[in-house]
């Protein structure tokens, strides 16, 4: 280490900033000498393909005590052009302080001086910045939050904005500090490691400004990608160092280096179809995205918060688990709060995937599994991971991806049982099945088939009734618990245990409408859920499947060792005699003309994938050429995703969105958020969802249907209620109540103006209020 004296050295990477790098360097410059700090100024030049380099002579050249260039002959990313610079840095200059920032000019020199101040008050090592409003479109904020998250989770960086490029440091945590990250990785792996010397490490607020010129090249798949997995890499680092990380460690299993990079692959997909989502503007697409959303805030802001908000015909666990984030205005109005869950239950579930495919082909009667085996579980794995349907559902606040979790934990938890008996095994395998009963009530259909699972494998080990008995009563008592608790919860609330199922809002007949083809028909039925799971999955892999699921069934039969994944079948006909008794509607174009709750088909994807994944454990192991036949076969099952015809769980809510009545209800959203002034506003929120949501009227000043006796009162005399804002739907043949109760009695309207209409909706305000 070489002695340091006071002053600055401004860090900054330059790619493809010829147009905004002089005028930059010039800012700081300027700022410095004028405060009367001793500086200098390293400019990186990663490799440009424009004029960055000439930029950057003409600068050293102006400038030469004052700035110092570094170029890469090629472009190696943002993080090895800041590595360069810190080394420049250090090994140029001997001054105390480094300010690592970028070159595009959204961070101005203005706020250094502050954060100078700052760290001498607060004798700080080091003062990192944050944005205070961050100049930068919505899918790009939303991101940033979802990598500081990561970043949170992986490393244990404390930063609220941990990829915000206005860092002053200390030297002294520079001198041998060994960064290794790549692209965006770099900020977290420094605030990570600096932390973990016990340096003091101060916020301080700083100013971010759009930019001027260019583009920006973090946003990029390909950026993402090396992002995401250098953070891996940077985590496994630390916990080797036995930095306590090891908490994670589960999600990087040294002992199968393909779970590894099927676990790695499934973040960087997500992370990268939920970007691709959040540009398209879909996340929110569905109306139960939305009332997800909706739910779970109103549990901590509504005019009658708590957990009676929690209501009783849509289970709890989901908006539970959005409840640490939704309170966060822009989570909740990014669909980010509900997304986040979607997203980890994809991971979650693409995991387990693999393992149950894996056992399915090991049967785990080997000290450990063949190489044909892992790629069995790589193929059913990619086929799921892959399938754009799936993508799409976990980039939005759905419960589809949560379920699917619970549910392939459950079922590879009962395999891990029926092979070994450990009763832990059973007991991981009792509390997914009960998570999924608090999910959806495909869940409830899980417990029970699961339960057979338990009581045949019992059975066939004859050890006698007590065996069986206790076995059962295991697994019931806690997978059956969560069934209980919200039958319990609907008569407590409502009165009635069955609430949940004959309530107002849950009555079958508010969705299946009259003359469905599907009701009493079962031929109808199947064909119907049919060619929905071929619009979810496509055809050759449920070719692949049925090919695996007769060699499976052929060679394994029903041994107690192997029946576990059998319980993946079971939705199928459930959904069939769903549709045939009139419990649920689901429409594909072939029988109706249109699609309708078509992701229902979409659970069968956990079945379809395991078992066309089966075939390639059979393939020999010898000679050595067959290993690139068994990738390649891998590869065929996973790539079965390329001939699903298109996104269907897409096009069904883009077909209502684009219709009329979801333009209108959009545009009355709009003009309600244009104009609402205060107030409380009565709007049932059935059937308003998309109003309720994108109007921005805060929860609290909402009286609905959940409002309980106060939505009552309100609807019987809104005047009287203090009510200023009126909306309804007045939508031919589907009214809501506060239409149908208003029309009936228009002298409730007696002192309210008609400020907005259109062929479905209205909207009043009271005359007269400020």
């Amino acid at each position: 280490m070489r002695a340091a004296r006071d002053g600055v050295v401004v860090v900054m990477p330059a790619y493809h900033e010829a147009e905004n790098l002089a005028a930059t360097v010039r800012d700081f410059l300027t700022t410095l000498e004028g405060a009367g700090h001793d500086h200098r100024i390293v400019v990186v030049d990663d490799g440009s393909a424009d004029a960055t380099g000439r930029v950057l002579d003409d600068l050293v050249e102006r400038y030469p005590d004052r700035v110092i260039g570094a170029r890469h002959e090629r472009n190696r990313g943002y993080g090895a052009a800041v590595r360069t610079g810190i080394s420049v840095a250090l090994a140029r200059t001997d001054l105390r302080l480094l300010l690592l920032t970028d070159s595009d000019g959204q961070f101005k020199a203005a706020d250094l001086p502050a954060m100078l101040l700052a760290r001498r008050e607060q004798r700080a090592d080091a003062v990192t910045g944050f944005r205070r409003r961050r100049a930068d479109p919505p899918a790009r904020r939303a991101g940033g939050r979802l990598w500081t998250l990561v970043s949170r989770l992986l490393l244990g960086t404390r930063s609220r904005d941990v990829d915000c490029a206005y860092k002053l440091l200390d030297r002294w945590l520079l001198e041998d500090l060994v960064l290794v990250g790549d692209a965006a990785a770099i900020d977290p792996e420094l605030l990570a490691k600096i932390g973990k010397r016990g340096a003091r490490v101060i916020e301080h607020p700083v100013d971010h400004h759009p930019r001027v010129h260019g583009r920006p090249t973090g946003a990029s798949p390909w950026v993402i990608a090396r992002s995401l997995l250098s953070l891996a890499r940077v985590h496994r680092g630390l916990v080797r160092d036995g930095h306590g990380l090891r908490w994670a460690r589960w999600a990087f299993d040294p002992g199968d280096p393909v779970l590894t990079l099927v676990t790695l692959a499934a973040a960087v997909l997500s992370a990268g179809a939920l970007l691709h989502h959040l540009g398209l503007g879909t996340v929110l697409a569905y109306d139960d995205a939305v009332s997800h959303l909706l739910i779970a805030r109103r549990v901590i802001d509504s005019p009658t918060a708590g957990a009676a908000q929690l209501g009783a015909v849509w289970l709890p666990l989901p908006h539970l688990l959005d409840l640490p984030l939704t309170w966060q205005d822009a989570l909740f109005h990014s669909g980010l709060g509900g997304t986040a869950i979607s997203a980890l239950g994809y991971v979650i579930t693409v995991r387990y995937v693999y393992l149950i495919a894996l056992w399915m082909a090991a049967g785990h009667t080997r000290p450990a599994p063949r190489p044909r085996d892992r790629a069995a579980g790589a193929a059913a794995a990619g086929l799921f991971a892959l399938n754009a349907n799936v993508l799409y559902m976990q980039s939005t606040p759905m419960t589809e991806l949560l379920l699917f979790a619970c549910i392939a934990a459950a079922v590879h938890h009962l395999q891990a049982w029926c092979h070994g008996g450990r009763l832990p095994r059973l007991a991981m395998a009792s509390a997914a099945t009960a998570a999924a009963t608090l999910t959806r009530y495909e869940g409830w259909l899980l417990a029970v088939a699961v339960l057979a699972v338990v009581g045949y494998t019992a059975l066939r080990r004859r050890k006698g009734y007590a065996y069986l008995e206790a076995h059962l009563a295991f697994f019931a008592i806690v997978a059956f618990s969560g069934i209980a608790a919200w039958t319990g919860w609907a008569y407590v609330i409502f009165g009635d245990p069955f609430f949940w199922y004959s309530g107002e809002y849950a009555k079958p007949s508010n969705w299946v409408m009259a003359g469905d083809e599907n009701v009493g028909a079962l031929a109808a039925s199947a064909r119907t859920y049919a060619m929905a799971v071929v619009h979810d999955l496509g055809y050759p892999a449920l070719a692949a499947a049925l090919a695996g699921l007769a060699a499976y069934g052929w060679r394994l039969r029903l041994r107690p060792s192997a029946v576990a994944p059998y319980v993946l079948l079971v939705f199928a006909p459930f959904f069939v005699y769903a549709l045939f008794s009139g419990q649920r509607p689901l429409h594909v174009p072939e029988v109706h003309g249109h699609f309708y709750n078509v992701r229902f088909g979409l659970v069968m994807a956990l079945a379809v994938a395991v078992f066309a994944g089966y075939p390639v454990s059979l393939l020999p192991s010898r000679p050595r050429m067959l290993g690139r036949v068994r990738a390649a076969a891998a590869a065929a099952v996973a790539a079965t995703v390329v001939a699903v015809p298109g996104t269907a769980t897409l096009a069904e809510p883009l077909g209502w969105k684009d219709a009329a009545p979801g333009q209108r209800a959009r545009d009355a959203a709009r003009w309600l958020r244009a104009h609402y002034d205060g107030g409380t506003v009565l709007m049932e929120n059935h059937g308003n969802e998309q109003v309720a949501f994108g109007s921005r009227v805060p929860m609290g000043r909402v009286l609905y249907e959940g409002s309980f006796r106060l939505w009552e009162r309100a609807l019987a005399d809104p005047a009287d209620s203090r009510v200023r804002w009126i909306y309804a739907r007045t939508l031919a043949g589907s009214p809501d109540r506060t239409w149908r109760t208003l029309r009936g009695d228009p002298s409730a309207l007696r002192g309210y103006a008609l400020v907005y209409q259109d062929a479905d909706q209205r909207v009043y305000r009271r005359a007269g209020t400020p």
